[in-house]
């Protein structure tokens, strides 16, 4: 269940998961300040921040973690995933393997956050797809993926359509789960585009 906050509303926790170089962390800071370096430098540890994000008359704080390097080492613990509602898993349009390796990710957010919604993101739509627009799609429906998008962390293309759907999303369950009121109409299935195209 989410933490409630009064002025806030709702806070749910978002982790970033993927292999290194997919581009979690330039999603990260264009999601946190709309930033972009093309080379950044490497860091380990643990990155979060707050969004603030309204969904119909409802506010909304999704708390976003990145590993911000870590997973170089997989010494991700579960702290990491613990209480998450939902992952954004990450690959690379460009990358074949960093889709296949997203399955080690899975099992490990499977078993500490068994609960937790999961979002496939194919990121670096900006350059040319290397992976078929079925092998996403099997991907998908094989992990239990509730949607699944495209994003360009360089030039910003759906990065801030991504949170807002995770955000509507985990309201509706939210709102499900609460014994106040009925849930929102909140699909929002139109934004999200293929998977891969």
């Amino acid at each position: 269940m989410a933490a409630l906050n009064a002025d806030k509303g709702p806070l749910f926790k978002v982790v970033l998961l993927g292999e290194a170089g997919v581009g979690k962390t330039a999603i990260f800071h264009r999601a946190k300040d709309n930033s972009f370096q093309e080379k950044r430098k490497n860091t380990v540890g643990i990155d979060s921040f707050s969004m603030y994000i309204k969904v119909g008359d409802q506010q909304v704080t999704l708390g976003v973690w990145d590993t911000a390097g870590v997973e170089r080492f997989r010494t991700i613990t579960n702290s990491y995933y613990r209480g998450s509602h939902a992952a954004v898993l990450v690959y690379s349009v460009d990358e074949p393997s960093s889709l296949h390796y997203l399955g080690h990710w899975i099992r490990d957010l499977e078993e500490h956050a068994p609960n937790a919604k999961k979002i496939l993101v194919g990121n670096k739509k900006d350059l040319k797809c290397q992976i078929s627009t079925e092998t996403v799609e099997l991907f998908n429906t094989s992990n239990e993926c509730t949607f699944c998008a495209l994003t360009s962390a360089k030039t910003g293309e759906g990065i801030q359509d991504i949170f807002k759907d995770v955000a509507e999303l985990l309201v509706q369950g939210y709102q499900e789960n609460s014994s106040k009121g009925t849930s929102l109409d909140l699909d929002s299935a139109d934004r999200r585009g293929g998977c891969c195209s």
